[in-house]
């Protein structure tokens, strides 16, 4: 029902960073959110138009709880909902959880076809961070939002994102990798959890984003993304370190 669990990756010629020098990409700035007030607003909209936000939001609320603050743009955007946002919530140790809320609002190009269903798939995107990156974190996946509509690219687990520069100045990390948030949701493979939202024709899957280094890139295109996530799931049994931009690689740099 939720199709495809990995794709095989595919670099694109084009980053993410063309893909947004565009003089629609506006400033986020992290405000509080009334969390009571804001779903009653889309709810308003999924009655008024069908924005499918509201039960992304209603998805947060009970998996993981009230948002300490989000982030908006100033403009309507590409693909996105009138009311995108970015969420910030408690995370673990040393990280917040940072995730999208608006992204769903339009069905992601091709996924009719992969699916094979009659309303293809729509994507929200969390990452972890530090909170000192929190304006890097939520500018980047305000990007990562839009990227599908304005590349017209299908984008599933298992892809990679060349980001075309560093994700910080002093980070070696130029790639996103996309899997799905096991880590925040340990019910992720059976049925209907909170990772995934349908209701109706809607078909919402929340995928996790991995930055990864190009040597990590190589390995991925090598040897598959199962391998690499068994590699980066026994440093994880070490110590978690996915939100650190500066961390070793996963695997070999020879690979």
């Amino acid at each position: 029902m939720y199709g495809p669990k990995y794709s095989f990756p595919n670099l694109l010629e084009i980053t993410l960073a063309m893909s947004m020098n565009t003089p629609a990409l506006q400033k986020l700035t992290m405000t509080a959110i009334p969390y009571e007030q804001q779903f009653h607003i889309l709810a308003d909209a999924h009655n008024a138009n069908g924005d499918p936000t509201v039960f992304v939001f209603d998805n947060y609320l009970r998996w993981k709880g009230v948002p300490r603050g989000g982030a908006r743009p100033a403009d309507e955007q590409v693909g996105l909902s009138p009311h995108f946002s970015v969420l910030s919530f408690p995370g673990g140790p040393g990280f917040q959880v940072y995730a999208t809320m608006g992204a769903s609002y339009t069905t992601i190009p091709d996924s009719i076809k992969s699916f094979d269903n009659d309303y293809g798939v729509r994507y929200e995107y969390l990452l972890h961070s530090e909170a000192r990156y929190e304006d890097e974190t939520a500018d980047l996946l305000f990007k990562v939002a839009q990227f599908p509509f304005r590349a017209q690219v299908e984008v599933q687990p298992g892809y990679i994102l060349p980001l075309g520069e560093p994700i910080i100045e002093a980070s070696g990390i130029e790639f996103l990798y996309y899997s799905y948030p096991y880590l925040d949701d340990k019910r992720l493979n059976e049925t209907q959890p909170w990772g995934q939202i349908e209701r109706g024709k809607y078909l919402i899957h929340i995928l996790w984003l991995l930055p990864i280094y190009r040597s990590e890139v190589s390995y991925i295109r090598r040897y598959g993304p199962e391998a690499f996530e068994e590699q980066m799931q026994a440093r994880h049994q070490i110590r978690y370190d996915a939100f650190d931009f500066t961390r070793l690689p996963y695997v070999n740099v020879e690979c």
